[in-house]
């Protein structure tokens, strides 16, 4: 069974056409977006928010090799911010590259993948979002 790292913050693609994608928040009043998705808007307190789907590509923020990591992944591993077009700016992990410091740069495009981190005591595959890079060079 696929189980998150953490409920709430990741859907997942449940039939055909379907898609996976981060969890935001947008607020009615002042529209500030947030991840993950909270009940006020985190500006101006207002109630009025609305669940929204975040882009699943942005740009590379900045970046470090890490020699601890969470449980169930084996360390080194890259760790880094994501800025989404949304104004939100994402820490995750990162994938698809190794762990060095001249692995990636600053502005490189990047996009959202969701994978197995570990399995966990009772046999479930726990899953986490990741970025990765797209292939396309830093702006």
């Amino acid at each position: 069974m696929l189980i998150p790292f953490k409920n709430g913050v990741m859907h997942l693609a449940e039939s055909k056409g379907d898609s996976e994608y981060l969890i935001g928040s947008k607020c009615n009043n002042c529209g500030a977006v947030a991840f993950p998705a909270r009940v006020v808007g985190h500006k101006c307190a207002s109630d009025s928010v609305n669940e929204i789907a975040l882009s699943k590509t942005g740009k590379l923020a900045a970046f470090t090799v890490a020699w601890t990591a969470p449980e169930g992944v084996t360390p080194p591993i890259i760790q880094g911010y994501v800025d989404l077009p949304e104004g939100v700016r994402i820490f995750t992990m990162i994938t698809g590259v190794e762990p060095s410091r001249t692995a990636l740069s600053p502005g490189q495009e990047m996009e959202l993948i969701i994978e197995e981190i570990r399995t966990d005591n009772d046999g479930n595959h726990v899953i986490a979002f990741k970025f990765r890079p797209t292939g396309k060079g830093a702006a």
